[in-house]
């Protein structure tokens, strides 16, 4: 074969090659639906993939994009993948309420045999195996459980109140210290979901780099490495296993693994129940065996066991973490807000003759209010994703006369709903009365989703909130929130985090100035 032949089918590759992809790209075009204009080969996620800004901003700029504007939902694509990106909220409701069965899974997951803690727990999980680890992990988040968790809560709300009075003032007149607020809110969720889940005492303000601070800080590290797995989990998750790719990295797991285990073995040796997540859990590996003399296929045993427990340490710490040291940069930032919520805590310490009870977090209604426009700004999830899997499809009238396949990616842009003037005016401005009790009526319904939405909605958000409260209590009952000179004028968001952080870190300065109570 001559080397002039050779080129030819050289060029005749590339141009079938080019062709192919063209007309792949054309998929919505076709199909009458109204889209994002894509490029050859990324898709829509060039944007993404050259991490100019974060992943909340790039989801913003496809949901404001010109071509998408008044459209209930576009047309896009996640690399060759077609998806949909839903901008109405009645459309929005369907998909992830009304219609769930025919949007029961989430899009996005991780390798099964690879990173089986990373793939196996709630909220990767599949059904039918989602709906019945749901079913039985349900009852830890019941009315009684929170009230019997909330002592431990208590206990190291004391602790991290301790360890704030402890730090040694960087100015003696002035009576003040500077920290990095994520890592300290960082210690106070680690150590209670310790404490809660598995009845471990981590000690994180004693022991800053303990091995469970460590590896939780492990998982959420998002380096360029970390920033490419996740991507391909969200986006491109039938590559995740070539890549060896993991959610929970191979040291975080065999330590997570290995600390379980040995938990639960010391708990069913001593038969002293504690009420915590291993209580439950050990209930689960005891169904096992009924189970499996039921013909049952889906049996709680091993990894499937250890991975909920992981979802409940990884989800636990990091989101309501990130809440309270965003919460703390905006308070610290509008000292006004500040003084109103700590003269509410103040009141409420007085009521209570200075204790610390569930009661009083509960008569927290400002505290409330702040709580949900900081997760409104900073939504620790910027996007949610499912994935239809119904197999005659799904009908879209009377928006559309399209019927969306089985196995299309659906995208819910929530950073984006959240920051629509439309839905909330002057979106960009730390406006807690949005949710007063009387401007909550007033809002679009299912345009606000910092938990999800629908039967796949976090589980966890009444303790999140109770976890988060706790803890702004125990650093505003003797310290005053205010910025310094290494604090951002202006939040700016890291462009390598999927799940939503502060790039350099939340920097702040705290003043000795007790409440009195």
């Amino acid at each position: 074969m001559t080397l002039g032949t050779l080129l030819l089918i050289l060029v005749l590759l590339l141009v079938s090659g080019y062709y192919y992809l063209r007309q792949h790209y054309a998929y919505w075009t076709r199909r009458g639906v109204p889209e994002l204009r894509p490029r050859l080969l990324l898709g829509n996620l060039g944007g993404l993939l050259s991490m100019r800004t974060s992943p909340a901003d790039f989801i913003g700029e496809l949901y404001n994009h010109p071509d998408a504007q008044d459209k209930p939902f576009v047309g896009i694509h996640v690399f060759h993948k077609p998806a949909l990106l839903l901008r109405d909220p009645t459309l929005i409701k369907r998909i992830m309420v009304k219609d769930f069965p025919k949007f029961a899974n989430r899009y996005s997951n991780s390798d099964y045999k690879g990173d089986p803690l990373g793939s196996q727990n709630l909220f990767f999980l599949k059904n039918p195996a989602w709906k019945e680890v749901r079913l039985k992990l349900s009852p830890f988040f019941t009315s009684n459980r929170l009230k019997h968790m909330f002592k431990l809560i208590d206990e190291v709300g004391c602790n991290l109140d301790a360890y704030l009075r402890q730090q040694p003032l960087h100015n003696e007149r002035m009576r003040c210290f500077d920290l990095e607020a994520k890592e300290l809110c960082a210690l106070f969720t680690t150590d209670v979901i310790a404490t809660v889940a598995y009845g471990v005492q981590a000690n994180s303000f004693k022991h800053p780099n303990s091995e469970f601070r460590r590896h939780g800080r492990a998982v959420f590290k998002f380096s360029l490495k970390r920033a490419a797995e996740f991507t391909l989990v969200f986006f491109l998750p039938q590559l995740v296993p070539y890549f060896g790719f993991k959610v929970v990295p191979d040291e975080s797991t065999e330590f997570l693994r290995k600390t379980i285990n040995y938990v639960m073995a010391e708990r069913e040796k001593s038969k002293q129940p504690r009420n915590d997540l291993i209580d439950l859990l050990i209930d689960f590996k005891r169904s096992t065996q009924q189970a499996q003399a039921e013909g049952n296929q889906f049996v709680f045993e091993g990894d499937i066991l250890v991975a909920q427990a992981v979802i409940f340490f990884t989800a636990g710490f990091e989101s309501s973490s990130s809440t309270m040291a965003f919460a703390m940069y905006e308070l610290a930032r509008h000292p006004e807000v500040q003084q109103r919520l700590r003269a509410e805590i103040k009141n409420a310490l007085t009521a209570s003759g200075g204790r610390v009870t569930q009661q009083l977090i509960e008569s927290l209604e400002y505290m409330q209010m702040i709580l949900q426009e900081v997760l409104r700004m900073y939504p620790p999830l910027p996007f949610l994703d499912r994935e239809c899997t119904s197999e005659d499809g799904y009908d879209l009238a009377p928006f559309h006369k399209f019927c969306v396949p089985k196995g299309t990616p659906i995208y819910i842009p929530t950073y984006a709903l959240h920051m629509d003037p439309q839905y909330y005016p002057q979106p960009k401005q730390f406006q807690p009365e949005r949710f007063s009790s009387s401007n909550r009526k007033l809002h679009t319904p299912y345009t606000y989703m910092p938990f999800g939405l629908g039967p796949h909605g976090c589980i966890g958000e009444r303790y999140s909130f109770l976890q988060a409260k706790v803890g702004l209590v125990y650093v505003l009952r003797n310290h005053l929130v205010t910025t310094s000179e290494r604090t951002h004028r202006r939040m700016k968001l890291d462009p390598k985090a999927i799940i939503l952080q502060a790039e350099g870190g939340i920097n702040l300065r705290l003043v000795r100035d007790p409440l009195g109570v």
